[in-house]
């Protein structure tokens, strides 16, 4: 046996231990069979120590961390093998909330303005000629695949073509937790990894006011849907996360400018705080903390880096548990039934996001290792898209529901392929700074 594999296998051997105890207690019902705080703080507690190992072993084998959490969640889901069941991960909704806004607001302060200013066109190139080719890519293939998707009339063109313009709105999206978490797990620095991050955070943006258009104009086509007007939805969701955001970039400039004291505590409060009031308040959490940290950075007087600094010391334990939490809902029933429409649109969109990201980057004569390899940074897709999805089977009960499980399954197969392709591509950009195995420090996005 090589000294890897032995190497591998040592660092399993705790999670084999792990399962094997909480076979156990389910077996023997010890209490955690269902809801109650006793059974959320045991699954909580696995999928921490579960996502901790699985990171090691997966960063042995040359994956990325954010991969073997994934796959421990999956593991033990409710999907799989059902030792965790839906109502024992219900304590993880706050998690995510604060995985959310930790992964948005190291983006934004790692974003500084003059390097924004210098780069404005490439980033904008590259963005909008990604939307217009995946958009009208995946539009047109739906439309190709007709009454074979098993939700599409076969006598009601008007119908298919709202399913197919809904489905292109929703295919452009992509996860900037997922971009933001391998860059920083990589330390990667470089043109492809500050490229990758600007168009994310600009597209993430764009992708919710083009959702929003999309929704009305299905909305209007098919006389479906009801809530208030779509206007006053995005005035509110974009204009009102972004006030709060200053807000809360205010709040935190003046504690590390005077206080500086038991940081990590701190930040970990103020996004447990943000993702309250975006709740309360139906706002964006995402745009919100991106926000703040952008504010933090370029605006205050406070060192961004004791921001980010901050955020280090406690970024393990909340990745491992969002991303394990998020593995574990994966669906596996629906990539099944679905999986044949699923692969095939999951590989059209990989086409498409490459065409489109060569595009842009030739148009905006980036360099040529952002033409190569920039585009695997856009194929992940996770709590954005479910979240469009969620909307989409909400606004349209008679044939959303059946999108939302075609969607979730493309989901699963972008979440999982996703982050070892972006590995890839920084390692082959020569751009990994740091062992996968080591701890990461997030770098600045500086010029």
């Amino acid at each position: 046996m090589s000294k890897l594999a032995e190497r591998t296998l040592y660092r399993a051997l705790p999670l084999l231990l792990a399962l094997g105890f909480l076979v156990t207690l389910r077996v023997t019902g010890a209490g955690v069979a269902g809801a109650g705080a006793q059974s959320t703080t045991i699954a909580l507690g696995f999928l921490l120590l579960g996502a901790f190992i699985g990171g090691k072993v997966a960063s042995r084998a040359r994956l990325p961390r954010i991969t073997g959490y994934l796959l421990v969640g999956l593991l033990v889901g409710p999907h799989v093998s059902g030792l965790l069941t839906r109502d024992m991960l219900v304590g993880a909704h706050a998690v995510e909330g604060i995985a959310v806004a930790l992964i948005a607001m190291t983006a934004g302060g790692e974003i500084r303005i003059d390097w924004v200013r210098q780069q404005i066109r490439r980033l904008t190139l590259i963005t909008f000629s990604e939307l217009l080719v995946v958009a009208i890519g995946v539009m047109l293939l739906v439309l190709l695949l007709g009454s074979r998707l098993p939700f599409m009339p076969e006598d009601d063109l008007l119908k298919t073509v709202v399913v197919a313009f809904v489905f292109g709105a929703v295919a452009v999206a992509n996860s900037p937790t997922v971009t933001i978490a391998v860059i920083a797990e990589n330390r990667a620095e470089g043109p492809v990894a500050r490229t990758v991050l600007g168009v994310t955070i600009l597209k993430d943006v764009c992708v919710i006011v083009l959702f929003a258009v999309a929704l009305a104009v299905a909305r209007d086509a098919l006389g479906e849907g009801s809530g208030e007007a779509l206007g006053i939805t995005l005035a509110r969701e974009l204009g009102g996360s972004v006030v709060a955001g200053v807000v809360f970039g205010i709040g935190i400039s003046l504690f590390l400018r005077y206080v500086d004291q038991d940081t990590p505590v701190f930040i970990l409060s103020a996004c447990f705080a943000i993702w309250q009031v975006a709740s309360a308040l139906h706002l964006e959490t995402l745009l919100i903390a991106l926000t703040a940290g952008f504010w933090v950075e370029n605006f205050s007087r406070a060192r961004g880096e004791a921001l980010i600094k901050g955020i280090e010391r406690l970024s393990l334990p909340v990745y491992a548990l969002f991303f394990a939490s998020a593995g574990a809902k994966v669906d596996v029933g629906a990539l099944a039934t679905l999986w044949p429409f699923a692969l095939l649109l999951s590989v059209s969109r990989a086409a498409f996001v490459w065409a489109g990201t060569a595009l842009g980057a030739k148009l905006s004569n980036a360099e040529p290792a952002v033409r190569r390899y920039a585009w695997f940074g856009f194929i992940s897709q996770a709590g954005v898209t479910l979240a469009l999805s969620t909307i989409v089977a909400r606004t349209f009960p008679s044939w959303g529901g059946e999108v939302q499980a075609l969607i979730i399954a493309m989901i699963a197969i972008h979440e999982l392929v996703g982050p070892i392709g972006f590995q890839f591509a920084l390692r082959r950009a020569g751009e990994v700074r740091a062992l996968p195995d080591e701890p990461g420090a997030q770098q600045s996005l500086s010029a």
